[in-house]
């Protein structure tokens, strides 16, 4: 599962291109954001810039440890469950939403965007 949620994010984030740039800043085919990139380079004590998150690689290995190892890790520290639809309405709108119970249109459209895709 872990493998086809990436390419299922990946798919509704940037449509598979590398170079894709959200009004946001976010970044790459995981559309990865300054503060998930900031979380990693602390966690592992690296120091990748923002331009590093066009590629296609790193972007997955760090798009992919923040929605698999880190949002989950997060969610259990705010003794939330860790469920599909808590783990995505982290990644897009970040974990203080998913605290308080926020969670914006965007946020919905883009939950029911990725579980159509791993239907397919």
């Amino acid at each position: 599962m872990n493998g086809e949620l990436i390419d299922a994010v990946i798919w509704v984030e940037s449509k598979g291109k590398p170079l894709a740039r959200s009004l946001r800043g976010a970044r790459g085919l995981m559309q990865v954001r300054k503060p998930a990139l900031d979380d990693y380079n602390n966690y592992h004590k690296t120091s990748y810039s923002l331009d590093d998150l066009y590629d296609p690689d790193l972007n997955k290995k760090i798009g992919g440890w923040y929605l698999l190892k880190r949002i989950p890790a997060m969610l259990k520290a705010y003794k939330l469950p860790v469920t599909l639809d808590n783990v995505l309405w982290a990644y897009n709108a970040g974990i203080g939403r998913v605290v308080k119970g926020i969670m914006p249109k965007e946020t919905k459209d883009f939950l029911e965007r990725v579980k159509r895709r791993l239907q397919r």
